[in-house]
């Protein structure tokens, strides 16, 4: 069995730092094979489209944080492979240089931005790989999506049933800041289901002032022969670690 450990939206420079430390040193004591950092790990808050406060961080020291808590990441987790999904807060950057910088398009990127190649992290795009008819990056039977991939209403009750009758196969997610799981009894006795996992961020924002955030984080053991997985799907109450 393959052990991964699975962040979701830590939005880097808004981050929990208390349930932020939390799911690290959780997931070392776990001694994961693998790490996924699955989207959003970066706000990129000045590069949004949204109507912005000017008084939040500049760019420039909002990258330079998310690089040190990366390099961080990287020396915790300093001998096994560790890949970063692109998330929606990640495509915020793409679609500035495509709208303000073209000439830049090719040249200027997160793994560009964020120094993934001198920290050894591989970058993944799902929304890249299913473009070229490629599957989402997978652990077994289980594909990983950060969930800005599936349009899903955020105001459906139960998110996870919704992914999954999208999807029509297991996958975990995050993007929705909450916790939630789906499972789907099939014919020949086997399941399927939907995993979304709680944030790394802070649980209120301007934006969303009445919200179900929930800090959390994931990880799966996966056996590589016959694709079978088991989510452990982590929420975090008062710097305590519980199962979802």
């Amino acid at each position: 069995m393959i052990r991964t450990g699975l962040l979701y939206d830590a939005h880097i420079p808004y981050h929990d730092k208390s349930a932020y430390a939390v799911a690290l040193d959780y997931l070392q004591e776990k001694e994961i094979d693998q790490l996924i950092i699955a989207g959003d790990f970066v706000d990129f808050y000045k590069v949004s489209s949204w109507a912005q406060d000017p008084d939040r961080m500049p760019f420039k020291d909002e990258v330079e944080m998310a690089r040190e808590e990366l390099t961080m990441v990287r020396c915790m987790f300093s001998n096994i492979p560790i890949k970063y999904i692109e998330g929606n807060h990640e495509n915020r950057l793409n679609f500035y240089i495509k709208k303000q910088a073209p000439a830049f398009k090719g040249l200027w990127d997160v793994p560009t931005t964020l120094h993934l190649d001198d920290l050894e992290i591989k970058y993944v795009s799902n929304i890249e790989r299913m473009y070229h008819n490629k599957p989402p990056l997978s652990l077994g039977k289980l594909f990983v999506l950060h969930g800005h991939e599936i349009r899903a209403g955020y105001s459906s009750v139960n998110l996870a049933r919704l992914f999954y009758l999208k999807a029509h196969n297991s996958l975990i997610v995050g993007h929705h800041h909450t916790s939630q799981k789906y499972t789907q009894k099939k014919l020949d006795l086997t399941y399927d289901g939907c995993w979304i996992v709680g944030t790394l961020g802070q649980l209120q924002e301007p934006y969303m002032p009445v919200n179900n955030w929930v800090h959390g984080f994931a990880y799966v053991d996966h056996d590589p022969d016959t694709g079978f997985f088991d989510v452990h799907n982590k929420i975090i109450m008062n710097g305590t670690v519980y199962h979802s």
